[in-house]
């Protein structure tokens, strides 16, 4: 923080009621800027043979973190994708590994339309986009590696030859806890126009590279550009959080028998929002096991004027009821993601700003949800921070997020909780 200098002329005495009260004032106004200038012990994160990052993604699974990010290589200036992963939460790193080399090109894409990654054990799935026939397409492209990411090998695409002409994006992919791959996806094959279908399907490895099966396609007509996520509990449910179309709420769909069958989805909370067009704006979901009983915490973004902003809530029966939603940050508060480690802790990253400079903030909640501590800024004075995303390891929370550079680059930054 700087300091502080008051300069004034000579003037009649002050009671000490006043000087009292002036002194009141002048605490409170350097506890506030001492609040706003808190940043937590930073990790650097490590380059990854990348001019500029263009999108980012991490897996957590134990004590391991995997991350997967694209953008302009520093050396050949070619679009790539890079995996790295940490086996000690992010003190240290593996050299990073070209994903797409010998696989496919990789088609230019931006934060909130991030390619994804995820792990069980020594597998580990890539996801990202490949370039189409026209200028607005582009296919998914899958891959695996059997040797915690030092090979590649291209596996088939969850979308068949017949769509590789729809352009196909905002995915995610998690692992289940036997190891089976599922993932979602938005692609306007129905070309209703302003919105698209959220679709799904499964991997199921064999002794070669594997199937896609159960595909499902969950929604008909959802928001076009909003982030979708998919998570896994540990009674094996699987749950996906997307925005609607009428109204644009965020809502929940959850498969109770591995992908096969999906309950009729719900909002996560009815805010009621009408919207012609994209906010651009997701979410989060992340579960806990409480008692035996599995717990869902989200945090959505919702966009009606009068209480616009990011929101807590969770539900102990899939999503069928949920608690009244908490606020969380303010009005400027966006790009909101969420982790649990254990049965109590919740972590909530956002970011909070102007378009022009916007600040990573983390809150905390140690009891399930009940309260929660006092946000904390991550980034430095005038860093501008973009579409943070936090997991939970062994070691404490861990967030992942990306800075804008003056040049116009932007390189991935990493806070320890």
């Amino acid at each position: 923080m700087k300091p502080v200098f008051f300069l004034a002329k000579s003037q009649p005495r002050y009671s000490k009621i006043s000087l009292l009260r002036l002194a009141f004032i002048l605490i409170a106004f350097l506890l506030s800027f001492t609040s706003l200038n808190y940043a937590s012990a930073k990790i650097e994160f490590p380059e990854a043979g990348l001019k500029t990052v263009h999108t980012l993604d991490v897996y957590s699974e134990n004590n391991t973190i995997h991350a997967l990010l694209s953008g302009i290589d520093s050396k050949s200036q070619e679009l790539v994708v890079k995996y790295l992963n940490s086996a000690d939460a992010g003190k240290t790193w593996s050299a990073p590994v070209t994903v797409n080399q010998d696989v496919a090109p990789v088609k230019q894409s931006r934060r909130g339309n991030d390619f994804q990654v995820a792990a069980f054990g020594n597998k580990i799935m890539a996801i990202w986009k490949t370039k189409g026939g026209e200028p607005w397409t582009g296919k998914i492209v899958a891959a695996l590696s059997q040797d915690q990411g030092k090979t590649w090998q291209q596996i088939s695409s969850p979308v068949s030859d017949k769509f590789s002409k729809i352009d196909q994006g905002y995915l995610d992919v998690t692992a289940d806890r036997h190891g089976k791959f599922h993932i979602v996806w938005l692609d306007d094959r129905e070309e209703a126009g302003d919105t698209q279908g959220l679709r799904y399907a499964s991997f199921r490895h064999e002794k070669k590279m594997g199937v896609w099966e159960s595909h499902k396609d969950l929604e008909a007509s959802a928001c076009t550009c909003c982030w979708s996520n998919i998570t896994t509990d540990a009674s094996g449910n699987i749950h996906v959080l997307y925005r609607d179309d009428k109204p644009r709420d965020m809502m929940l769909i959850s498969s109770l028998d591995g992908g096969k069958s999906w309950q009729k989805p719900g909002a996560v909370w009815p805010f009621g929002w009408q919207f012609v067009g994209c906010p651009h704006q997701g979410g989060g979901i992340a579960t806990a096991q409480v008692n035996g009983k599995v717990v869902l915490h989200s945090v959505v973004w919702n966009g009606i004027e009068n209480n616009r902003g990011l929101y807590y809530s969770q539900s102990e029966s899939i999503g069928a009821k949920w608690t009244p939603v908490v606020s969380v940050g303010d009005n400027t508060s966006v790009s909101g993601d969420i982790a649990v480690i254990g049965n109590e802790r919740i972590g909530i990253v956002y970011t909070t700003g102007d378009a022009e400079k916007k600040q990573v903030i983390v809150k905390v909640s140690e009891d399930g949800g009940k309260s929660w501590l006092k946000a904390k800024r991550l980034t430095g004075d005038g860093a501008d921070g973009s579409h943070p995303k936090i997991v939970g390891t062994a070691d404490g929370f861990r967030v992942f997020w990306t800075e804008w550079l003056e040049n116009g680059d932007a390189k991935a930054m990493m806070s320890a909780l």
